[in-house]
Order: structure tokens, then sequence, then C-alpha cells
């Protein structure tokens, strides 16, 4: 395969490389930094390199090359490779940024006297939502609109700007129970409240962060986004737990490897087909104190046990 003609090109320069991204994705170190852990993204089908410490980055293997000075017949089996297999640059996108808002009719749960409020607040409580929590996570709750009759969740960045938000609705009979922000997804939930120097956990959704309480990043989803992953491998956070649901084993256990990969301690907390919601603090805790370090031979066993 090209790819793997590419990646042994670039490992007779820069050194043995590790796999990420399943696969897509090796990992040397910089030559830029000379960073003393390989923190050198190298993208195998794109050919775009990033490194996370220095920020050097390029979108062609022969700015590498030239940047680790390379031999010139090492240029020579690249333009081969380049020529033979025809690699292709993806066009490039426009970026769209845009001012993500609250729903029009958002409105405080604590200060209303409203009777839809008390019915928000009783299907929080049912939640195990505290009123801690909806100070401390801002929620709100709409009566109007197509958030009609829905908890408002929302996500702050570091700065305290909104980046994110969901409506879950308290309405029994609604036929769509919750709603997602229309905006990307290429954010770092509860980005506020964490804390990088302190061991952080990755759950799926916005009431499972707030049952885990303590420097839990909701995904939104299933998936890392580039954002979230980017701050991960950056910052000084050192071990990472994983508590996504059962049915997510696959997304889970690519997470781990990539984590892994750039050299972050994984674990992985075993729920018995519950949700951290599901469980509340105390007993998610208990499973938390239990998890172990997934290593590479765990990893390669667990993957078996899907196939």
């Amino acid at each position: 395969m090209k790819e793997d003609l590419l990646k042994q090109l670039l490992e007779s320069v820069l050194g043995r490389s590790k796999s990420a991204r399943g696969g897509d994705e090796a990992v040397f170190y910089c030559p830029s930094c000379n960073h003393h852990k390989k923190k050198l993204t190298f993208n195998l089908l794109s050919q775009k390199f990033q490194c996370w410490v220095c920020g050097y980055k390029g979108h062609r293997a022969y700015q590498l090359l030239k940047k680790a000075k390379a031999s010139i017949s090492i240029y020579s089996t690249l333009k081969e490779i380049d020529s033979q297999y025809n690699f292709k640059q993806p066009q490039k996108q426009k970026e769209v940024k845009s001012i993500i808002q609250l729903p029009e009719g958002t409105q405080s749960i604590i200060s209303s006297s409203a009777i839809l409020s008390k019915h928000a607040l009783h299907y929080l409580d049912q939640r195990g939502v505290t009123q801690q929590d909806i100070v401390k996570y801002d929620i709100s709750y709409n009566e109007v609109g197509e958030y009609k009759n829905m908890v408002i969740i929302p996500s702050y960045n570091e700065e305290g700007f909104l980046n994110y938000f969901v409506g879950r609705s308290f309405d029994k009979n609604a036929y769509i129970k919750h709603k997602l922000a229309p905006t990307t997804k290429d954010i770092i939930g509860f980005e506020m409240h964490i804390n990088w120097d302190l061991p952080v956990i990755l759950c799926e959704g916005a009431f499972d962060a707030i049952a885990i309480k303590r420097n839990a990043i909701p995904l939104f989803g299933k998936k890392i986004s580039s954002s979230l992953m980017k701050k991960i491998i950056t910052s000084n956070c050192r071990k990472i737990y994983l508590a996504l649901d059962k049915d997510a084993l696959k997304d889970t256990l690519n997470h781990a490897e990539t984590l892994m990969g750039y050299g972050k301690e994984i674990f992985i907390i075993e729920m018995n087909d519950k949700d951290p919601s599901e469980l509340g603090f105390e007993n998610f805790t208990k499973l938390l104190h239990k998890a172990t370090e997934l290593t590479t031979s765990s990893l390669m066993k667990r993957r078996m046990a899907l196939s």
C-alpha cells in the first residue's frame, strides 16, 4: 500500500513511529523541537502533519523530510512514491464560524414561578440533578418555539463563552425527546469546569457529566472532537478515564488506542449496561476507583472479543 511505503520512508529518517487513529496516522519524534516523546502526527492519507508541542506543521512529506535534513536519495524515493500512487491533496474547505446563542424564550428555572418551571424542576430531580447542579451548569428551560418544554443545558468554553447546548424534553408525551444545538460539535464540552492538571473523564451526554460531577467532559455523542483531542494531547493531563456506553465499545477502544499512542494513561470504566446518569455519583465513583489501566495486551484482547 502507498501509505505503508510512505511510512517506511519516513521511518528511515525519523525513526520508528507509533500508530494512531486506526492506523491512518503515524506519530514521530519532531525534528523541529526534538521533544523527548513522539508528539508529531503525520496523516498517511493527506500528508498533513503537526507537532503538538512546538506547533510545527505542514501539508507535504517533503517539508518534513527537509526539516529532518534527509539525503537526496530519500527525496528521489518520495518523488517516485508520489508519482506512482498520485497522492492527492484534499480540497480546502472554507471555515465557517457561527455565533451560538441560547434558544429564544430560554428562562431561568430557579427564579421562575411559572408552572412549566416546576415541571422542569421535577424532571431534573428525577434525573438526579440538584439545585446546586442547576446553578453550577446554568441549566434553564424553554416555553416557546422548537425547544418548548425542554430544559436547556449549556456548555461554556474556558473563557466563559457559550460553545454548545442541548435541550432535553420534560414533556412525557413529546415526540422529540432531545435536540442538539444547530452548530458544530468540534468543541470541548463543559470546558469552563475542567482542570487540565487533573485526570479527566470522557462521557457521552450532559447528564452523564453532571452526575460524575468532577472533571467530566461530555462528548455529546461517541466521538472525540478534534478540538478536544488536541487539548488532551497538549495538556498536562496524564490519566484519561473513558465512561462510554457499552454499545460504544468499539469507539472507546479506538479512542484508547489513539490516546495511548500519545503517552496517555487510559482507564475504561465498566458500567454493566448502565450510564453515569443512571448509576449516580456514588455508584459511579466506586466503579471509577476500581478501574485499571489499559495496556496494549488488554486492548488487543478486547478488540478480539468484539470480532
